[in-house]
């Protein structure tokens, strides 16, 4: 299953690397620490595969990639609860 964001979010650096993202439809916005905005860029960069996005970032960073995963699943179930991400099959 893939995890893509929703049409027009708009995203907005923060000086601490993190992101603002911004739901126009709904005027949601959802902040971004900078662990969080390096998982958003992945998974936008990897069309929503969460597999794929996993193993980038645990090449990147020094983590194990179960815990990768575990963290993004808990990202995306954030986003998805946000309206900012929806799944496709």
């Amino acid at each position: 299953m893939r995890f893509r964001p929703e049409p027009s979010i708009i995203t907005t650096p923060m000086d601490d690397g993190g992101l603002v993202l911004l739901a126009q439809r709904s005027g949601t916005l959802f902040r971004c620490n900078a662990t969080a905005a390096a998982m958003w860029t992945a998974l936008c960069q990897h069309d929503g595969q969460l597999d794929a996005v996993a193993g980038s970032l645990a090449e990147r960073y020094p983590a194990h990639a179960a815990r990768v995963r575990a963290d993004l699943d808990l990202l995306v179930e954030a986003l998805r609860r946000a309206g900012l991400v929806r799944a496709d099959m």
